[in-house]
């Protein structure tokens, strides 16, 4: 099975997460220690990894992850194993999926989780002449494949991946433990003496850390993982379960369990069971709990978000497309990429802010749902110049020394256009409502 081709796919439920997913897959979305897709190919080392994706996003994927996408050469001749992205491995399921030989479908709740396409087949040949990825396409061509029903995790919605997050920490942490021929605690850390640790069998430090004095990591509620080149300053205290991304800084704070940051992040004040994808910043004091951000995401000095309604109702959620009733009692915002905040912003609980909006003028932001490209506050949104915002992404990520292409402004290009509907309505929604 491992001279076959492993791609992971996703399928029409892509809306389910935004704002995250305007510009990437959601098997490109962190949950516990590393990203969805990268889980599988832990599980898959000797595959051939390739990726099924929206055809606009292609391009841009491809420039960030060396997969192809929306390529289909070689499956009449070796076979494929085709995984949804929305679902999260676990040994048994890979060892099921690994051992099928014949032509088979694996379903959860109706919801495809893999296909094994074996070569030399009907379904092999005819995925060979795919040209471009559509789920429907791809779903009829195998729909004559044996069905069978096999127990999977999957992540429905956004917030699947805040609630699933904390043990998915400790899941990865065992798995990465198993694999590591060295200590848990490498040697070329400097660690202060004045660092205290707790439980530190359940403690994961990487090449290069660096840890000052007066810094407290407590492993007792869970493992903390603290990645390779992470810098933590003093009075930074991190409960497990914990993830810190590869170079990413702590300058002081709580951050409390549950939380998944990185890579290249700085981060300082009090997080609680909150993902951030990677290279952004919440430098400063504020709250930031059961939140999702994206890449290149800074948030102003004492921002802070709601996760709690004062009468403790479950929150509601508005991705763009009405308000939907989540069920949990504690959620906080959803913020993609390239999204800002200014000093002393409030952001409402269960709070949608979309690609590269601007936010500022302190004080609450009453709405749920702010569409990409947005810039102002409740009651005096305008738009964000397209030109004005590309401008602003190349500095902040040259600030990082990455590169803003051609295809990141392509992406942003095609998003700006395709949100001006909503956000005509939202700007004049709130002229009406506060004049």
């Amino acid at each position: 099975m491992t001279d076959r081709l492993l791609y992971v796919f996703e399928d029409d439920d892509y809306e389910n997460f935004y704002p995250l997913t305007v510009n990437r897959a959601v098997f490109q979305l962190r949950l516990g220690v590393d990203l969805l897709y990268e889980k599988w190919e832990a599980h898959f080392p000797n595959s051939n990894l390739r990726f099924c994706i929206r055809n606009h996003l292609a391009d841009l994927t491809m420039s960030k992850i060396e997969a192809a996408c929306n390529r289909f050469e070689g499956v009449a001749d070796s076979g494929a194993i085709f995984i949804n992205g929305r679902f999260i491995p676990d040994e048994q399921l890979v060892e099921e999926i690994g051992s099928i030989e014949l032509p088979k479908l694996l379903l959860c709740n109706g919801n495809l989780v893999a296909a094994v396409v074996p070569p030399n087949s009907d379904e092999s040949r005819n995925l060979e002449l795919m040209r471009y990825w559509g789920y429907g396409h791809f779903k009829e061509i195998i729909k004559r494949i044996p069905k069978s029903d096999v127990n999977a995790r999957e992540v429905k919605y956004i917030w699947d991946f805040i609630n699933m997050n904390p043990q998915q920490i400790s899941l990865d942490f065992d798995r990465f433990k198993k694999k590591l021929q060295t200590d848990l605690i490498s040697t070329s850390a400097n660690i202060d003496d004045d660092c205290l640790i707790y439980n530190r069998d359940a403690v994961r430090i990487g090449d290069g850390v660096r840890i000052d004095g007066h810094v407290v990591i407590d492993a007792r509620g869970g493992p903390v993982f603290v990645d390779s080149g992470v810098i933590i300053e003093p009075h930074t205290r991190i409960e497990g379960p914990c993830y810190v991304g590869r170079d990413t800084m702590l300058v002081g704070g709580k951050i409390r369990e549950g939380c998944s940051i990185g890579p290249r992040c700085k981060v300082g004040g009090e997080l609680e069971e909150s993902i951030i994808l990677g290279y952004s910043n919440k430098f400063h004091d504020g709250f930031l709990g059961h939140s999702y951000l994206g890449e290149w995401v800074n948030l102003g000095a004492m921002t802070t978000n709601s996760d709690l309604k004062n009468n403790y109702g479950t929150i509601r959620v508005d991705r763009g497309d009405g308000l939907v009733d989540t069920g949990i009692r504690k959620l906080g915002a959803f913020i993609g990429d390239h999204a800002k905040t200014g000093i002393g912003t409030m952001l409402n609980t269960g709070i949608t802010i979309g690609l590269a909006s601007n936010i500022f003028g302190a004080g609450l932001v009453v709405d749920k749902f702010v569409p990409p490209f947005c810039w102002g506050g409740t009651g005096n949104y305008d738009v964000y110049d397209i030109e004005r915002a590309i401008k602003t992404a190349k500095v902040v990520t040259k600030r990082r020394n990455v590169m803003f292409t051609d295809l990141d402004e392509k992406v942003f290009r095609s998003v700006f256009e395709e949100s001006a509907p909503q956000r005509k309505r939202v700007i004049e929604d709130n002229k009406d409502r506060f004049g």
